[in-house]
């Protein structure tokens, strides 16, 4: 009967949401086109890559070398890449290590708890022309600290040495698998913000709104053009918004998270935890280095 519930809900939304896009089919199309360019040039060029790379690097033994320093290279791989990368990374690395079997359950959901880390190519490069400099170190400090301190009190002491068997490898193929698997987690993360904002572009378009309530709209629904849209609030508070849009992640974050663990028994809600513990703690961890 819930289920239900919720399903007839989502579906008269989804019907109210297409009748308005019909309606606004101009707003729609000149804030689709703009948004695609956001997002080829701020957010493509510094994933793309490094997730190609990245594949490329379980393939070629990464995690065979990493064991000859660490006890747990498989682990210590996906939260170097996590970090690296950007979300929703963590999650992509979670799942395909965990569908190969080399982390556990355990591990998996430890993992899922504090992967969650912003590119901080992202965050130096494109985040700078709305904050300076010194406020976007603090914000990646106050998050990777937050994320740490989860990570040491939620330690499992578990060892993870199982590796991949990557003998014979050739070289194209593994290109092209690598190449394939960025293109597909591209495609979720542009389809759900774009999908997201435009939803926020609706609502924000036919609701008398503050600037508060604008930006904080287009926060929950898109992570991206919640950022964005903070220039319009005050230097002190902006930099507020950013560091808790960033920790908490929008509903496209979260919608693509929930996508990449679809096919496993890890729970999204363990993600849904770490987020929420997340942000108290940055928040306070940016406070005290502020007043430095």
């Amino acid at each position: 009967m819930k289920k239900t519930y919720k399903s007839s809900l989502i579906l008269i939304f989804l019907i109210i949401i297409l009748t308005l896009y019909l309606v606004n089919s101009k707003l729609i199309i000149n804030n689709f086109l703009d948004y695609t360019k956001l997002y080829i040039e701020r957010l493509f060029p510094t994933s793309f890559i490094i997730y190609i790379i990245s594949n490329l690097l379980i393939n070629y033994q990464i995690l065979e070398e990493l064991s000859k320093i660490t006890k747990s290279p498989n682990i210590f791989y996906i939260i170097v890449m996590s970090m690296l990368t950007g979300f929703p990374s963590g999650s992509k690395y979670i799942t395909e290590l965990y569908n190969k079997q080399l982390i556990s359950d355990k591990a998996a959901t430890y993992l899922l708890r504090f992967t969650h880390f912003p590119n901080p190519l992202f965050i130096l490069g494109s985040l700078t022309k709305i904050i300076s400099i010194n406020k976007a170190i603090k914000i990646i400090i106050s998050i990777y600290l937050a994320n740490f301190i989860i990570a040491i009190t939620t330690n499992t002491k578990e060892e993870s040495t199982k590796l991949l068997n990557t003998n014979s490898l050739d070289f194209s193929a593994s290109l092209k698998e690598g190449i394939k698997s960025s293109f597909n987690l591209q495609l979720l993360v542009y389809g759900t913000n774009i999908f997201f904002y435009l939803i926020a572009v609706i609502i924000t378009n036919y609701l008398r709104i503050s600037t508060y309530s604008y930006v904080l709209i287009n926060g929950i629904f898109d992570l991206t053009k919640g950022l964005f849209t903070t220039i319009l609030l005050p230097q002190k508070i902006r930099t507020i918004f950013i560091l808790i849009f960033l920790n908490l992640g929008s509903l496209s974050i979260h919608i693509q998270t929930k996508s990449i663990l679809s096919d496993t028994k890890l729970k999204y809600k363990i993600f849904l935890q770490g987020r929420i513990i997340s942000t108290i703690l940055s928040l306070l961890i940016f406070i005290i280095i502020n007043n430095f």
